[in-house]
């Protein structure tokens, strides 16, 4: 499955261990936490193609989301997205199928796609049927087959065609659950689109249209010998 993705979330581990994050990388992590939280931390700035910087501060937080619902409706349409398609959220660890109404990564896609012209809609497709840890708390390195135990599909989506959604690419095990999921319920997983993806060098361009193929989970992590 191709993931897109426009910034690179260099690692807090890499920073610590391997080298400082440039000027550049602490706007693209920044960028990445800002479009995951929808809070403001400390001003940062986002370059857009073409050369244009925008600084954002308290004031304009809100374009964080915004930029990225531009990446994902110009992906969409570079990648002739059919008109029906299903924008289907990542779900955040709060996305219980108890919980009425929406939770994080919904609501992070929902004010992306705000005021933007994109084929398709944004759907509520998948829950957890149980609290799960975070990645903090010890919940970040899974495989997929742990996570998809406890995921749920919401609706109907045999004959679907979906685009995932997430904030962020790490090792890819949470969206390769989903994928599967959803394909076990009859859907067509086109790709997927997320804000950064998770690097640990300086290879990947903080701020720059990429691609990467995934077909099993990313471990491209490799701690600093002693």
């Amino acid at each position: 499955m191709d993931v897109h993705f426009i910034s690179a979330y260099y690692s807090e581990r890499a920073h610590k261990e391997k080298a400082k994050r440039k000027p550049d990388y602490w706007d693209s992590y920044l960028f990445v936490w800002a479009v995951k939280t929808g809070q403001y931390k400390t001003g940062f700035t986002i370059a857009f193609r073409g050369g244009a910087r925008v600084k954002i501060g308290p004031g304009n937080i809100k374009r964080a989301r915004s930029a990225f619902g531009q990446f994902i409706a110009s992906t969409l349409e570079s990648e002739a997205a059919p008109t029906n398609v299903l924008l289907i959220p990542v779900p955040s660890k709060d996305a219980l199928r108890t919980v009425k109404g929406g939770y994080r990564s919904l609501w992070m896609l929902a004010e992306a796609m705000k005021d933007k012209v994109f084929p398709g809609k944004v759907y509520d497709g998948l829950r957890w049927t149980k609290a799960l840890p975070r990645a903090h708390e010890g919940g970040g390195h899974r495989k997929r087959a742990y996570w998809k135990q406890y995921l749920e599909v919401q609706g109907n989506v045999e004959g679907r065609r979906v685009v995932l959604v997430d904030d962020v690419l790490s090792t890819g095990s949470t969206m390769l659950a989903a994928k599967e999921v959803l394909e076990e319920a009859g859907a067509n997983v086109l790709f997927a689109i997320t804000c950064g993806k998770t690097v640990y060098d300086f290879d990947t361009k903080p701020f720059k249209r990429q691609l990467v193929e995934l077909g099993d989970e990313l471990y491209e992590y490799m701690p600093v010998e002693s």
